[in-house]
């Protein structure tokens, strides 16, 4: 657990504890492969662990930047089974609307995510992933920092600020001609800013809790979108290469065409949004500003 008491790498070392004992605790069920959510929750767990090491990287071992390289390809081949996961379910949700056609679809994905789980078996057997194993583990048994922290109530409040300002710059750069990388860039540092403050919660308390709250619906929107955006591109990909019927072909360009208007219809709907404008300097951002300035002068 993570409290005022705590020196910045002691807070490192316990949210990288947190989210190994996690990553290791699903392991088994990724093998297995039965429980798409196993296979997710790993996925997750990896993430989490790259966000910490990069956030901490000046507390904690030189190792570290090894371990996120590591941690970065291990998640791509998790990735690349995850996605192909969620593109069947999508699929499956589909079936009502031209059931024929999207079974052939479903049969072309499934055979992509055997090679898919294939490699990634693979990269979980390598001996990369097992010399990663054994260092981080010791890593984190020893704890111990290169050189003395401050307090985590003193570096704390910086660190979350680079973070914040990297999403209010893409924020503020938004605009009606803005293409969809924009947006997922956004996403994807208000993920990060989100990885950095969950674990501060029992510091900061209600304020922390509020604006991770905020961070969890914008996620949740632009997450929506970028599902869209790559379920658009995969149809259209499945659609010219020659592979499928012309019927087939057909359909999946029709299904890429309304993927890609409920994409834009997100993006719309997001520019004019209330949590667009709450996390451009809104009450949570200044709540939480003054909770971290409340706390280090203390």
């Amino acid at each position: 657990e993570v409290d005022v008491s705590m020196t910045a790498d002691e807070v490192a070392f316990a949210i990288l504890r947190r989210h190994y004992a996690t990553m290791l605790a699903h392991e088994p069920g990724v093998r297995l492969g039965e429980d798409p959510e196993e296979l997710h929750d790993m996925r997750v767990a990896t993430r989490r662990l790259r966000a910490a090491l990069k956030l901490y990287k000046e507390v904690l071992p030189k190792r570290a930047e090894r371990y996120e390289r590591d941690l970065r390809f291990f998640a791509g081949a998790l990735g690349e089974v995850r996605d192909l996961d969620v593109h069947l379910e999508r699929i499956a949700a589909e079936a009502s609307r031209n059931g024929e056609v999207l079974e052939e679809v479903s049969a072309a994905l499934v055979e992509r995510q055997a090679g898919a789980r294939r490699r990634m078996l693979e990269v979980l057997d390598s001996d990369r992933y097992e010399r990663f194993l054994a260092s981080f583990s010791g890593t984190l048994r020893r704890g111990r920092s290169p050189a003395s922290a401050g307090p985590i109530l003193e570096v704390a409040p910086d660190l979350v600020r680079r973070r914040y300002k990297k999403v209010r710059k893409d924020v503020e750069g938004l605009g009606g001609d803005s293409p969809p990388e924009d947006f997922h860039d956004l996403r994807k540092k208000g993920k990060r800013l989100r990885y950095a403050l969950e674990p501060l919660r029992g510091i900061y308390g209600k304020p922390s809790e509020k604006m991770v709250e905020l961070l969890k619906d914008v996620q949740d929107d632009l997450g929506d979108h970028q599902d869209l955006i790559v379920a658009a591109e995969l149809m259209r990909e499945l659609g010219v290469s020659g592979d499928m019927p012309p019927r087939v072909a057909f359909s999946l360009g029709a299904m890429a065409e309304r993927y890609a208007r409920e994409a834009a219809e997100i993006r719309a709907g997001f520019l004019g949004s209330e949590l667009l404008k709450a996390l451009e300097g809104g009450k949570p951002w200044k709540r939480l500003r003054k909770a971290m300035r409340k706390k280090a002068g203390g």
